[in-house]
């Protein structure tokens, strides 16, 4: 093969890979998106003679930028930079990821480095989940939100486990094309072990969809409100009590007495209120006294809030700002207000911030930020956070809501910690309008669909543009509203009690790969050198 095979090669596993996150194709390409990448770094392993030892990274580079350019281009809608930024880094980072997976194939053979390529991966992915400056957008077991029919065992797993089926099902494809091309009768076991991984998971999957049942003993109303305002043209010129009367205006027309929960979503109102005084402002009083007209309903809101703090010297938060010499503090908020008759009984502040939005820098990273990303209804100062999550508990019913805020949706083990404290749904309040009609704002529809099977919670999911929709706890989408369109949705929410075995133990595919990491790179980096001193080196073809 010459460079622009090689390159056609990395080409091929980019547009395969970025099908996955359109709306118009099928994740399960992914099952098969790696392999050009593989039988590329394998070709360059049999010809290491002729290549330089970051050949792979080279090659593999275009790949990983049409990739990221085909599953998070729509931030174009944001800004340019900011796009170049998201696809520029991310690429740089799987494409390292794999490059020092292939590294450990060179210096420690084929099933170390294979080992090492999976548990790199995931523990690269495991990052994007904890490390606020990266995303989990694009881990790989997200790309398989749309076909919930093949991945129900989630509910184990969650998406580490659709990262791990993806990369297995790649890896063993590429071993039995590699024997098949080097004429070596093993492909066929390599075949025939590729065809029994992507069967086995996904008849288990067909027969688990089909016969899950609901409780459907305890089953209550919800509306959702979709007032469908723009946040460009119209979010920050028509004033906010005009916003909040259309909402609720909504919302009477639908309302009835079966009805116990009415959502709105993420900030509903964008002008911030005192978490002190909530009974004094506006906006809440109007929310009240339209839901005391309804006493076994309550309302959760998204509302941009604030706390002060007295005089000190240190700031009490992370992202508390001073407000002038005085030595006063104050914390913005991106919250979800519980409220029902008696007034407010439960704040919640969004923790998953968007970085460069929500989320506070340093100054200089922050200077950056500011540069390449416009006002989109955040504070370029940076929201606060809670510790803990919270469950808002309805006031005349056996029900708990998980208030999840838009973001906050991408993060399994985050929702699923509501379920931990108690939620019986989950409740997922956003505004995806920044997005324009792309596939953005489909993709975190999708991803509501993986916290339902994971957690086996019913999903509420009111959104200012839409797409506002019910969940069933199998992941599929029962009821739903248009795109960019005033809408009322309503429909019946069950009440889940039980836990999933991904609710109890988390991301531990993740947390196991990260371990795994560190031990290879003890075992290549410090115990191989000492090994190949005391015995001769043999070399390891890379064909298995």
């Amino acid at each position: 093969m010459n460079r622009y095979h090689l390159l056609g090669l990395s080409a091929a596993g980019g547009i395969m890979a970025g099908l996955a996150w359109t709306n118009w194709f099928t994740g399960l390409i992914l099952l098969t998106a790696f392999v050009p990448f593989f039988i590329l770094g394998n070709y360059l392993f049999e010809n290491r003679d002729r290549f330089r030892s970051n050949a792979f990274f080279v090659y593999l580079m275009p790949g990983m930028l049409i990739f990221t350019s085909m599953s998070v281009g729509w931030v174009r809608t944001a800004s340019i930079p900011a796009m170049i930024t998201v696809i520029a880094g991310m690429s740089f980072m799987m494409t390292f990821t794999l490059w020092l997976g292939n590294t450990i194939i060179l210096r420690a053979g084929t099933i170390t480095g294979s080992i090492a390529v999976i548990s790199f991966w995931m523990a690269f992915e495991f990052l994007n989940l904890r490390l606020p400056v990266l995303s989990p957008w694009i881990n790989l077991g997200n790309g398989l939100a749309k076909d919930i029919v093949f991945i129900q065992w989630y509910e184990i797993t969650g998406t580490g486990g659709g990262t791990l089926w993806v990369l297995l099902s790649n890896l063993l494809l590429s071993y039995s094309i590699v024997n098949y091309l080097t004429q070596n009768k093993k492909y066929k076991l390599w075949f025939s072990l590729w065809i029994l991984l992507v069967i086995i998971p996904s008849i288990i999957s067909i027969i688990r969809f089909y016969t899950i049942n609901t409780n459907n003993d305890k089953v209550h109303e919800v509306l959702l409100v979709q007032p469908n305002i723009d946040p460009y043209n119209e979010k920050f010129t028509i004033p906010f009590s005009e916003q909040l009367s259309k909402t609720l205006a909504l919302a009477e027309g639908s309302i009835t007495s079966r009805t116990r929960w009415v959502v709105t979503p993420e900030t509903t109102i964008d002008d911030p209120v005192n978490e002190e005084l909530t009974e004094e402002n506006g906006y809440i009083r109007t929310i009240r006294d339209f839901i005391s007209e309804y006493p076994r309903s309550a309302v959760i809101s998204g509302l941009v809030s604030y706390r002060l703090y007295p005089q000190s010297v240190k700031p009490p938060s992370g992202s508390a700002r001073m407000i002038d010499s005085t030595g006063l503090w104050y914390d913005h908020f991106n919250s979800a207000f519980l409220i029902d008759s008696s007034g407010v009984t439960g704040i919640y502040h969004k923790s998953k911030l968007v970085t460069g939005i929500e989320m506070q820098l340093s100054s200089v990273m922050g200077r950056f930020i500011n540069s390449i990303v416009p006002y989109m209804g955040g504070t370029k100062w940076g929201y606060g956070t809670q510790k803990e999550r919270i469950c808002f508990r309805h006031p005349a019913i056996e029900q708990s809501a998980a208030p999840v805020i838009c973001y906050e949706s991408a993060f399994g083990d985050y929702v699923a910690d509501y379920v931990r404290k108690g939620a019986n749904m989950i409740c997922i309040i956003t505004n995806d309008g920044w997005w324009r009609n792309t596939s953005g704002y489909r993709q975190h529809l999708s991803y509501a669909s993986l916290r339902a099977v994971e957690t086996r919670r019913m999903v509420a999911r009111s959104a200012n543009t839409g797409i506002s929709c019910i969940i069933d706890i199998r992941g599929k989408i029962i009821k739903r509203t248009r795109w960019w369109e005033e809408a009322v949705l309503t429909g019946d929410i069950s009440t889940e009690v039980s836990m999933t075995p991904y609710v109890k133990y988390g991301d531990y595919l993740y947390r196991i790969s990260a371990l795994l990491s560190v031990i290879i790179l003890a075992y290549v980096i410090i115990a191989l050198p000492l090994r190949k001193k005391n015995s001769p080196v043999s070399s390891e073809l890379c064909n298995p």
